[in-house]
């Protein structure tokens, strides 16, 4: 429905970290995080669904044979590392929901191609254009913590949920505007 307003934005962001931060305790990776996986309720409440292409990350023999030069999910969401068939850990999610609250935000993706090939490319090779130039109105550290989701090295990103979240904390928002009156919009 376009752009979100950014205390939505920040509300998605922090739950889904919640999930993903439950999901790695258990050494998963979601590997397909977008937003069709993410259910809004209009109570604010948020769930990160479909773990169909889910992987536990336990198991360095099995993850081998299953994930290198594997590329599954949805072009417009995927990490550089997963496009590349590389082995993925949290950090992969991080890229995907940095990518998902990038186009809350937006409107848009940041990437966008002819096929899932030409967007899979960008996915690895390109920078989005600044999303404090697109969202001027969004807070800064939202802003620079979502590029900082998007890196393309997973060592320059978020070194897992629980830092993520940390981050999030951060994010200094109105405080006259709540995720209520956001939702009956």
């Amino acid at each position: 429905h376009g752009a979100a307003e950014p205390v939505m934005a920040v509300n998605v962001l922090r739950q889904c970290a919640l999930a993903l931060q439950k999901a790695s305790e258990f050494n998963v990776v979601h590997r397909d995080i977008k937003p069709e996986n993410i259910m809004l309720a209009t109570n604010g409440d948020v769930k990160v669904t479909d773990f169909g292409l889910a992987r536990i990350n336990n198991d360095p023999s099995r993850q081998a044979l299953t994930q290198i030069g594997i590329t599954m999910g949805t072009p417009l969401y995927m990490s550089p590392e997963q496009v590349e068939g590389r082995p993925l850990d949290s950090r992969s999610d991080i890229y995907s929901l940095g990518v998902t609250l990038y186009q809350t935000l937006a409107g848009q993706p940041p990437f966008d191609g002819e096929n899932a090939l030409a967007i899979a490319l960008r996915q690895v090779q390109e920078k989005a254009k600044p999303l404090a130039t697109i969202r001027p109105d969004a807070p800064p550290e939202l802003c620079r913590l979502i590029h900082q989701m998007m890196a393309k090295d997973p060592a320059d990103r978020p070194a897992d949920p629980a830092t993520l979240l940390k981050e999030i904390r951060k994010i200094r928002m109105d405080v006259d505007q709540d995720w209520t009156d956001v939702a009956g919009k």
